[in-house]
């Protein structure tokens, strides 16, 4: 079949957006207005700086809160919506089709996250590779900076490759920015296992050329190290996972946040946290966070009642064996990051007793609203809050608990999985029992252990969902949960991996391209 480049053009714009750092559709005029043209760019250290903030800004997607079609749920400062599709929240709103997804109602055509985690990902693997095809040319830029815009690049585009990965399995694999040809146009879905090589390739560039600081916005090596150990744990290799967050661990850039849990969550304690290895930054009023609108206002995201039961007594036992626990006080003696974590009857929303929460005036059926991330001092909320929380995508105590993980199902249980776990309970204001290993535990066991620690420590941060899909329990756990509305969950084998828009594998077809399919069972 005979491509016009016109045909060509439409179908990149389809599979990867090359817009610098805009998101639009209409990619079709050669020198649009608003952009800057390719021949007066990568001249200054201060193109080097547009084109990475292009890189940067897509982790952000939300920032505008103007409107809920705006906050773009699933991204940025709205990437709790993720744990709608878990055992730990409900998402009552059909928007961007986590409620659709979450009761196996997925479809190539559901769009939302279904499309946007798809189309988002690539518009900013886009980036990232104009970026990397073009640094070059600067000459004023020492081959050592050059490096470490590369090295920020590909952190970034191994960040979306991941994702896509956790999403779709075997996506197309671009390392260039796409041309106006047939190759181009042909690309197939490439392994899933060569795009994770890829991903530790861009990985292991960023660990040997960023600084060995601590973070403060720019990925440093630490972000690629602490991504790395993700990767690898997601991808069952354990030993190379336990290794890589050893290195976190013995270099001692971070550590353990004591200034309180729920100043993690919120400025100013994000500011300069030595806990915050990675995170999308937010700084009103030309970017910020649509939190306290998602979250207190629209009631984007509902915490269940698993979750909730899910918090030990402080004696460390569950609510079912603690002798602290009290079913009419069901609050108290309980692990203090439920009270970080959660709003529940009675807490105040605001900052005095006439913004308590009351569940049935507010219409939230399962009782809760999350706490995590929400700054009391910006209700009431309304549309036009501008909230300036950072959404952290990874932090120390995580790698602590990846570390352990990884190291249990490497060779078992021994002290450093226990350090590990209670280094991450002994946050000063958490203060949990600590765990021994004079208790034996088998491997199993501990497993369970760190399982239900990785649930209450990052809970509402977006993880629960991909680690249920990664340890293959999410069938079993998400056909046991029902919504507070009555509705069942459901999930489908098939639904393990999502399908790709089906605009895609159209487009696809009619140019004859037989190595783009949609996902098996779609």
């Amino acid at each position: 079949m005979k491509l016009t480049l016109k045909t060509i053009y439409i179908t990149l714009v389809t599979l990867a957006a090359l817009s610098l750092n805009s998101c639009t559709k209409d990619l079709l005029e050669k020198d649009p207005t608003d952009k800057i043209s390719e021949q007066n760019f990568w001249k200054t250290k201060s193109d080097a700086d547009l084109a990475l903030a292009g890189c940067y800004e897509f982790l952000s997607r939300g920032y505008n809160a103007t409107s809920s079609t705006a906050a773009r749920g699933g991204w940025g400062g709205a990437s709790m919506l993720w744990d709608g599709l878990s055992d730990d929240a409900f998402v009552p709103s059909s928007s961007n089709s986590f409620n659709v997804i979450s009761r196996s109602g997925i479809t190539p055509t559901t769009g939302g996250m279904q499309t946007e985690g798809y189309e988002i990902s690539y518009q900013a693997i886009g980036a990232c590779n104009r970026l990397l095809a073009n640094i070059d040319k600067i000459a004023t830029l020492s081959e050592e900076q050059r490096n470490i815009y590369k090295g920020e690049a590909r952190f970034i585009r191994a960040h979306y490759y991941f994702l896509l990965t956790r999403l779709y399995g075997d996506v197309p694999l671009t390392l260039q920015p796409l041309g106006l040809d047939e190759a181009s146009a042909m690309l197939a879905r490439t392994p899933k296992a060569a795009i994770i090589s890829a991903i530790l390739e861009d990985l292991d560039f960023a660990i040997e050329h960023l600084p060995n600081t601590s973070y403060s916005g720019h990925a440093v090596r630490g972000s690629a190290l602490g991504y790395k150990v993700k990767v690898l744990l997601t991808n069952k290799q354990w030993d190379a996972a336990a290794n890589t967050a050893q290195i976190i661990i013995d270099e001692k850039v971070f550590s353990i946040y004591q200034g309180g849990y729920r100043n993690l969550f919120r400025k100013p304690g994000q500011n300069n946290n030595p806990e915050i290895m990675f995170s999308a930054k937010f700084l009103p009023p030309n970017m910020y966070s649509p939190a306290d609108m998602m979250y207190s206002y629209l009631k984007a995201v509902q915490p269940l009642y698993y979750l909730v039961d899910s918090y030990t007594c402080t004696d460390g036992k569950p609510i079912t064996e603690s002798p602290l626990y009290d079913p009419s006080n069901p609050y108290e003696n309980r692990d203090p990051r439920l009270k970080a974590s959660i709003i529940y009857e009675g807490v105040w929303r605001g900052t005095d007793a006439s913004s308590a929460f009351d569940p049935v005036f507010e219409n939230v059926l399962g009782g809760y609203l999350p706490r995590k991330y929400i700054n009391e001092s910006k209700w009431p909320t309304s549309y036009a809050t501008q909230s300036d929380q950072d959404w952290v995508f990874l932090r120390y105590a995580d790698v602590l608990l990846m570390y352990a993980e990884a190291k249990n199902e490497s060779s078992g249980p021994d002290q450093t999985i226990i350090d590990a776990l209670n280094q991450v309970r002994s946050r000063s204001d958490v203060n949990m029992p600590l765990f021994n290993l004079n208790d034996s535990y088998s491997r199993e066991e501990l497993r369970e252990v760190i399982r239900q620690e990785r649930r209450v420590e990052l809970a509402l941060e977006g993880q629960r969902y991909f680690d249920l899909k990664r340890w293959g329990v999410i069938k079993e756990v998400m056909d046991t949960i029902q919504d507070p509305d009555g509705a069942a969950r459901l999930f489908q084998a098939r639904d393990t991996l999502w399908p790709v828009p089906q605009s895609e594998v159209d487009i696809a077809r009619s140019l004859g391209n037989e190595g783009y399919k949609q996902t098996p069972g779609f």
